[in-house]
């Protein structure tokens, strides 16, 4: 090939678009690998428990646990001990891990279809993931330098919403520490 030849396809290379990829850094590369170890998890076949375990770790990973709990409690965030902060935490973290675990209960070739046009908000991001006939957006936002998820909207209804006004008269009642018992009840894997 000649260098007259080489220039001419690398030129006819440049014209051409290229499709955005996305990056493991960015919000919609973090969804993709989100998606795949929530594959990896339907794959491996475990009972309840296990596949709660397992998403426990993947909730940690790839969700803002303590920007959603402070979202959750509202104004008795502010007000809460460290304690109680840790419990609403871990327990949030739980009951996610748990839900996910009962939604997500085996792989039968479900594609998880990461759209790449991100849709930007102020400082947070939406990702559009199609799954089959159901469409999930993944709200997102930096935490410690990493995209993480805040919210999940499907069926056009947030879930921080709903677990704000789920939770909203345990709280009123008996602050963080009532939400985390009331959540360990919900959530006990048997």
């Amino acid at each position: 090939m000649t260098y007259k030849t080489r220039m001419a396809a690398a030129l006819a290379l440049m014209a051409i678009p290229a499709v955005a990829q996305a990056e493991p850094g960015d919000s919609a590369g973090r969804i993709g690998a989100y998606n795949d170890a929530v594959i990896s998890v339907m794959k491996a076949k475990l009972p309840l428990a296990g596949r709660a375990d397992r998403f426990e770790t993947i909730v940690k990973a790839y969700y803002d646990m303590p920007g959603i709990a402070a979202l959750v409690a509202g104004p008795a965030w502010a007000s809460a001990s460290a304690a109680d902060k840790a419990a609403a935490i871990q327990a949030l973290t739980r009951h996610s891990a748990v839900s996910l675990a009962r939604n997500f209960t085996s792989y039968s070739g479900e594609k998880f279809l990461v759209d790449p046009k991100v849709i930007e908000r102020g400082p947070d991001r939406v990702v559009k993931v199609t799954i089959g006939t159901d469409t999930l957006f993944y709200r997102m936002r930096q935490s410690a330098g990493q995209w993480k998820i805040v919210d999940v909207i499907s069926s056009g209804v947030s879930n921080l919403a709903l677990q704000r006004a789920d939770l909203a008269s345990t709280i009123q009642k008996g602050g963080l520490s009532a939400m985390a018992k009331r959540l360990g009840q919900l959530d006990a894997v048997k």
